[in-house]
């Protein structure tokens, strides 16, 4: 399993404008996952999808014109060409007819859809694109150099100017403590005539580099008792809001925005936000990476255009829940999920067993795998992964009367290890299921590895989502290709939702799960509610923030 420094517009939390959102049970977007809402996909070539489809169908009660029969590949992979042409049509057809009748629409693939779409060779567009991030790069960091270093020389600094050799983030990085060290400076210049000249060129300077957002202007206007007719025309004229930019980077960096985005990134933050900008542009377009989960990219269908190298941030996630604008996406944004298996009598199974359990309630106990790692924790590092682990085990003890066993040791759990298992997350094991378990009608699990649902049909393969389907659990999740860490579900928030049984598993799963186009799939009825009768945390007992403090 990788780990990556997370890029900009691409987590909750850490788009390139940080948003510090405190995480609830209780989301405001509302959502109401019904049968009617459905679009059922199958695969007309493959006899067996069309007839789990009718099954899934007939026991909830979905509309039989929901269902579209796709011509594609029985294979588990299909090319971008059979995608945009073969799969995109008819199933957009069909997601704007529910649209238009008023219904918020929702896509579940069924057996015998492909995991995987392939990679998309850049266009015209995107390499012209390539060229121009590459340029503004080394452009705009000569340019922040040299406003870096007439601002070290007017604030009397010693520290060193980041070299022109240094990386783009280091760079930023050290630039950021001459920002400091002159705010600083700022606040202790006294109220002089000469001072003021200092204090005018240095504010200008900021100006420049750190923009006229609403935070630069507060902190200009901490700073600054005189200003220049220059200074004023810059902190007076209307600035582009961090709003407006946010919600034009939820599809990501595009051909045809790109100079107006950092352009309005410059007006908002300065130079060295919009350095940050193109460098992450360069970055995407240097090392394209367009293969995705068929899942995951069906999400963007009626979002027009986007950026198909690398992820880009799910909207129905409960970290961006607060944001103004952030419905006006989520409506053009479809949940998909997926009811599949290595056979079709076990993808019938996972419907079977849902119904049954909604009615009975799902029991048992909770088995969580940490390793028990120590060091410095980071977002997106393995020790940050390990600690929402355990808070899962803290929240779970606090507020749930299940049984929960946490294991911190490096090792997973041994074979025959877990009875009475109902809900499961450990790591890992890469591609090498243990079966530790005993499960429960109804169970739900994951394990975080990178290779875990890059097969759920290949005879033999021990991969995880294929072997716990195979072994009795009724839902899971994992990525059809290297991921990185940070695109899981964090469990601490995952499994909660899940146990309040207010809401659907591909409603928790899309307010818990980080990117879109990219690499997870959720396998499971997506109207399941295992607590649906017998809540299991009861949402009203949580006051805390869940995402765990920093220590």
């Amino acid at each position: 399993m990788k780990t990556q420094v997370l890029r900009p517009f691409a987590q909750p939390g850490c788009m390139a404008f940080l948003m510090l959102l405190a995480w609830s049970l209780i989301p405001s977007v509302s959502l109401a996952l019904s049968a009617r809402d459905l679009v059922i996909v199958f695969n007309r070539n493959l006899p067996e999808s069309q007839a789990v489809a009718s099954y899934y169908a007939n026991k909830r009660k979905v509309p039989p014109e929901n269902l579209v029969g796709v011509d594609v590949s029985s294979s588990e992979d299909m090319t971008r060409n059979d995608y945009d042409w073969k799969l995109v049509p008819p199933v957009k057809a069909m997601v704007d007819r529910l649209k238009a009748k008023g219904n918020p629409p929702a896509i579940l693939l069924i057996y015998g859809i492909p995991l995987r779409v392939g990679g998309a060779p850049l266009t015209a567009p995107e390499m012209e694109l390539k060229t121009m991030a590459n340029a503004k790069v080394e452009e705009y960091q000569v340019q922040a150099l040299q406003l870096i270093n007439k601002l070290d020389q007017l604030t009397g600094g010693m520290t060193p100017a980041p070299p022109l050799t240094a990386t783009t983030p280091e760079f930023l990085k050290k630039s950021q403590e001459t920002l400091i060290r002159a705010q600083e400076f700022l606040g202790k210049l006294p109220a002089t005539p000469e001072a003021e000249k200092i204090r005018s060129e240095t504010t200008t300077l900021l100006i420049k580099l750190v923009g006229s957002s609403p935070e630069a202007r507060a902190m200009m206007a901490r700073t600054a008792r005189h200003r220049s007719p220059r200074q004023r025309e810059l902190l007076e004229k209307p600035a582009v809001t961090l709003e407006q930019i946010e919600q034009r980077m939820f599809r990501g960096i595009l051909p045809s925005t790109a100079k107006e985005t950092a352009a309005d990134i410059r007006s908002a933050n300065g130079l060295l936000a919009e350095l940050k900008f193109w460098y992450e542009a360069k970055q995407i377009f240097d090392k394209p990476q367009t293969v995705a989960a068929v899942d995951s990219e069906l999400t963007l269908i009626i979002a027009g255009p986007y950026q198909k190298n690398g992820w880009l941030p799910n909207p129905f996630n409960i970290g961006f829940d607060r944001i103004s604008f952030i419905n006006d996406v989520r409506k053009k944004t479809v949940m998909v999920g997926r009811l599949d298996g290595p056979t079709p009598a076990i993808a019938r199974r996972l419907v079977d067993d849902a119904l049954e359990v909604e009615q009975t309630g799902l029991t048992g106990v909770i088995y969580l795998d940490a390793r028990g790692l120590t060091g410095k924790e980071e977002p997106g590092n393995y020790v940050w992964f390990d600690r929402h682990i355990i808070h899962l085990h803290d929240l779970v003890k606090q507020y749930s009367d299940m049984k929960v066993v946490l294991d911190k040791k490096p090792e997973v759990f041994p074979p025959g290890s877990c009875p009475d298992a109902a809900l499961y997350c450990g790591w890992y094991s890469l591609a090498n299921y243990v079966p530790a378990f005993k499960w429960n009608k109804g169970a739900v699990g994951y394990h975080v590895a990178s290779s875990e649902a890059t097969t759920l049909k290949k005879p033999g393969s021990n991969v995880w989502c294929k072997r716990l389907l195979e072994e009795g659990v009724a839902a899971t999740l994992g990525p059809v290709t290297e991921p990185y860490l940070q695109s899981f579900p964090l469990p601490d928030q995952f499994f909660p939702l899940l146990m309040t049984g207010k809401l659907s598993l591909l409603e928790v799963y899309f307010l818990t799960v980080p990117n879109l186009s990219w690499m997870q799939i959720l396998i499971g009825d997506p109207l399941y509610r295992p607590f649906k009768n017998y809540p299991a945390i009861h949402r009203q007992k949580i006051k805390q923030d869940l995402a765990p403090e920093k220590k």
